[in-house]
């Protein structure tokens, strides 16, 4: 049997620690103490990324994406020669990629076409029966691609 250790009570006057444990309850003073923590700089960050779908940009960025997910559910990718596969046009690099898709799409602008084909093939492009070692291989393609088109960005 081991003995237990006699516990001293808590000082009088020294304020309780706080916790802010998931799940557990807190007072609107606990949230507004742990928002004043919170350095300037990345409340302001936090608050752009939060409210940047609501922006022109934004809803410019989703309504892109949903048309071009789209667009590209048929498409493939040879990350080794890095071309993407249409179906209709044969393999294409990314600059002949994006001026087809700006063809059809005019209002979105190269830039932003570019930037989406590059988040996709690094990020949505899921080709079906792949192994895990060449699923590997095309994450390894593709994030240098992604890197060699964005240096810095991903």
């Amino acid at each position: 049997m081991s003995k237990r250790t006699a516990t001293k009570p808590a000082a009088k006057g020294r304020p309780k620690k706080r916790s802010y444990a998931v799940g557990k309850p807190c007072t609107e003073e606990d949230l507004e103490a742990a928002l004043l923590s919170i350095p300037d700089e990345l409340l302001r960050e936090e608050v752009s990324f939060w409210s940047w779908g609501d922006s022109t940009e934004g809803e410019l960025w989703f309504e892109m994406s949903d048309t071009l997910e789209a667009l590209l559910k048929d498409v493939g990718l040879d990350a080794g020669e890095r071309k993407f596969l249409w179906p209709d046009a044969g393999p294409l690099d990314l600059d002949q990629s994006v001026r087809r898709i700006n063809q059809q799409y005019p209002d979105f602008t190269e830039q932003t076409i570019k930037e989406f084909l590059t988040h996709w093939m690094h990020a949505l492009y899921v080709p079906e029966g792949y192994s895990e070692t060449q699923m590997n291989e095309l994450d390894r393609l593709t994030e240098r691609w992604a890197e060699d088109v964005n240096p810095g960005k991903n």
